[in-house]
């Protein structure tokens, strides 16, 4: 076992000693093999220093794991090169997007390990990737042809795009924002929907989808405050991938909401902000709490969550592999929060 420094972390090393938070939170467990979104989540809290072993583990990389990534600085790139008066890459935003409705139709879970790492500096690109893979999982269970579901994750990849064209200043205001302000971030949507048009390779339907993608289903959104069916159908799955996973993330003016608990807004919002039957297509396919992350129990309790899909993911079953305090655990053992209503996840370590 050795000591490093955060600026000599490296891929394959394996933690030694538990990473945990001034507050008394786990951040990573050990035994963890670290990768670099592992990295990244430490750098974020400014660790230090951890514990590793000696041995330094050669890291196998899934495809999954590669196009995410890729695509995380396709969004980048496009979003840092239209802030600059630059076109948007079409080519590229193109052969990404390809990939990833690819690997939702092969099989609709394999990112969803990956989505909701985010920290402040990349919440946008990111949260463009993630609202991407969650329509395009909601997209392929209401069973929308190859050409909507391209134009579904073209138009929600970019759905945000027209945030180029507000101050950073605005976008990251750790304070309240001012009645103008608010407008002016209103009007992201119009600036999105402006790039796309003047955008060859790139339709009505994804222009319509950064148009409208804040419209309410009962006529309260914006910009053209849109009623129901007025509002295009792929503009209404992006709205509540948008939600859910925007409230997913830690913001510059207020933590992140827990996975269970974005998930009720969004329930509690059904027939208000949101299409009802989309709600249901929404939360029957996307697993809230996917199989086999690691999460903490309000008990102190550490565990894995095992596998669940749907309306059971808000309270998956649970095994529960360490403890916060107290003595190890030897055998681990099942909890079913869905039975427990005493018991609720708090945070998630991995």
């Amino acid at each position: 076992m050795k000591k490093v420094t955060l600026d000599k972390l490296e891929p394959g090393m394996k933690l030694a000693k538990d990473i945990i938070l001034d507050d008394g939170r786990f951040l990573l467990l050990k035994g963890f093999t670290l990768k670099e979104r592992y990295l990244e989540k430490i750098r974020l809290y400014d660790i230090p220093y951890v514990y590793v072993e000696n041995e330094i583990e050669k890291i196998e990389y899934f495809s999954e794991e590669v196009i995410y990534s890729e695509t995380y600085h396709t969004v980048k790139n496009v979003m840092k090169a239209v802030r600059k008066g630059d076109d948007v890459d079409v080519g590229s935003i193109k052969e990404t997007v390809s990939e990833i409705v690819q690997s939702i139709i092969n099989n609709d879970n394999v990112f969803m390990k990956l989505t909701g790492i985010r920290d402040i500096d990349n919440y946008t690109y990111l949260h463009s990737v993630d609202v991407c893979i969650y329509s395009l999982i909601a997209g392929k269970t209401m069973n929308l042809s190859a050409e909507e579901l391209n134009n579904l994750a073209l138009g929600a990849i970019l759905h945000d795009i027209g945030k180029c064209k507000i101050p950073l200043n605005i976008l990251n205001k750790p304070a309240r924002l001012t009645e103008s302000e608010y407008e002016l971030i209103k009007k992201h949507s119009e600036y999105g929907y402006e790039i796309v048009k003047r955008t060859p390779g790139l339709n009505d339907e994804i222009a319509n989808i950064v148009l409208h993608h804040h419209e309410h289903w009962d006529g309260d959104g914006y910009p053209h405050g849109l009623k129901g069916d007025e509002i295009d159908l792929l503009s209404r799955i992006v709205a509540i991938a948008d939600v859910y996973d925007a409230l997913t993330a830690d913001r510059v003016y207020r933590k992140r909401f827990m996975p269970h608990e974005a998930a009720e807004y969004i329930i509690a919002n059904s027939g208000t902000q949101f299409d009802s039957q989309i709600i249901r297509v929404f939360i029957d396919s996307i697993a809230v709490y996917p199989a086999d992350i690691i999460v903490m129990l309000n008990t102190g309790e550490i565990a894995r969550v095992v596998e669940s899909k749907g309306p059971p993911s808000i309270r998956p079953k649970v095994m529960v592999i360490a403890r916060k305090k107290g003595p190890p655990v030897f055998e681990p053992y099942l909890i079913d929060l869905a039975k427990n209503p005493g018991i609720s996840i708090v945070d998630i370590i991995s």
